[in-house]
């Protein structure tokens, strides 16, 4: 036997797992964090939690993130029940994203002790700017909370709204538009409504793509542009949004804003039928019923789809169903 051979082997096989393992040490817990949710599990787990043992705030922050998730069984290896033990440790050291988190579960919990706590924690992270947070208090002030503090008041709503806009929160965008667009709470402009889509959909929402889209079809708040909206739908069909995939497929199929193509309006139309969008079933039977759109004409396909779309209260669909 050839004992150095074997020894360079050996040891080999022992620095590159010890190269692995540094490799892992080394890496931040918010780093770890995201290999988990990739579902490289090993050591990425065990050193976060042993991070999170030893008080390193991140790592408590990130564990309780992987908690909330369950990633690699965190919750059945290391730590069961709740992750706001982790949030709170976190947050008791003045870890803004923390807070948030902290305030996000016990806001959640819908008991009045919850929210009032969890309403300290989201002005703690504001405080610090923290956009999550600052969406959060919005919420609670523009639904009104639990507590006999009723906590409704639509300007402090509008003023976090704002706020956690500012910091890029994109779900903060999408209700400043449907705040202005509604015009419930507010005056109505859909020039504003029009501008917070547009943010929220170049920020990559496949709803807020969609929305944007929908204005720039019927020219609310924008300057009509099909063109523009078609690509809009696009993205967000693309990102598997059944609306805009629908969407899309009418104005494929009409030629709208778009070279006419029926065949890939038909690949739309399935799409969103299969997602039980009623309106969608309805045009892809239509499309069976005429054999069109590259599909072979079929009775019984096209009633196939009508039956669905009548179930979804598809306007129009018992009458063509009455056709075939």
């Amino acid at each position: 036997m050839n004992y150095n051979a074997a020894f360079f082997r050996v040891t080999g096989a022992t620095l590159a797992a010890l190269f692995v393992t540094c490799n892992a040490w080394a890496l931040e817990p918010s780093q770890l964090f995201t290999e988990m949710k990739k579902g490289v599990c090993a050591p990425n787990a065990e050193l976060l939690h042993e991070q999170a043992v030893n008080g390193v705030v991140e790592a408590e922050l990130e564990f309780g993130r992987a908690i909330n998730e369950n990633l690699c069984g965190v919750v059945e290896t290391f730590s069961p029940g709740m992750p706001d033990m982790w949030f709170r440790r976190a947050a008791e050291k003045g870890n803004a994203a923390a807070q948030a988190e902290l305030g996000h579960q016990l806001a959640g919990n819908w008991t009045v002790e919850g929210e009032d706590e969890g309403v300290y924690w989201y002005l703690k992270a504001a405080e610090q700017g923290n956009a999550k947070a600052q969406f959060g208090l919005a919420q609670i002030y523009h639904r009104g909370g639990k507590s006999i503090k009723n906590l409704h008041d639509m300007d402090k709503a509008l003023r976090y709204y704002n706020e956690s806009a500012a910091g890029g929160y994109v779900m903060a965008y999408m209700l400043l538009g449907y705040i202005y667009e509604e015009g419930k709470e507010v005056d109505k402009d859909e020039v504003l409504a029009a501008n917070w889509f547009r943010k929220a959909a170049e920020a990559g929402d496949s709803a807020g793509q969609r929305n944007f889209a929908d204005m720039l079809v019927e020219g609310r708040g924008v300057s009509r542009n099909d063109a523009e909206a078609f690509s809009w739908y696009r993205k967000s069909a693309a990102q598997g949004n059944e609306y805009a995939q629908y969407d899309m497929a009418q104005m494929l199929e009409q030629g709208r804003g778009t070279a006419r193509n029926e065949r890939e309006a038909a690949t739309f139309y399935l799409k969103a039928a299969e997602a039980q969008v009623g309106k969608a079933q309805l045009a892809l039977g239509k499309m069976y019923a005429r054999g069109r759109g590259g599909l072979a004409k079929s009775k019984a396909k096209a009633e196939f789809w009508m039956l669905k779309a009548v179930d979804r209260g598809a306007p129009g669909a018992e009458e063509e169903l009455q056709k075939l």
